[in-house]
């Protein structure tokens, strides 16, 4: 893959190689990019999780209806009313 950089990162890039501190063009981008594709492994990574959490519940037999729900989430607050404002 060829690919052109704009000019402000192209010098950039050549100083670092010119400075000795990388050998090639390629190592400044790999070292420039390592920290982006670590953030793109993790979010891939969350998805994943999420995916099978999703697929966990969608395979679980047990429904519940909103209403029940609905009523849970009410006993809850109810329960925390009781307990005060400092409850939380």
């Amino acid at each position: 893959m060829a690919v052109k950089l704009p000019p402000d990162i192209a010098e950039l890039v050549t100083a670092r190689v010119e400075s000795g501190d990388f050998a090639s063009p390629e190592e400044v981008l790999r070292a420039a990019m390592a920290p982006w594709i670590a953030r793109e492994q993790a979010r891939a990574a969350t998805l994943d999780e999420l995916r099978a959490k999703i697929a966990e519940g969608d395979s679980d037999p047990t429904d519940v209806t909103p209403d029940e729900i609905r009523d849970h989430l009410d006993r809850v607050a109810a329960s925390l009313q009781r307990q005060g404002p400092n409850a939380a």
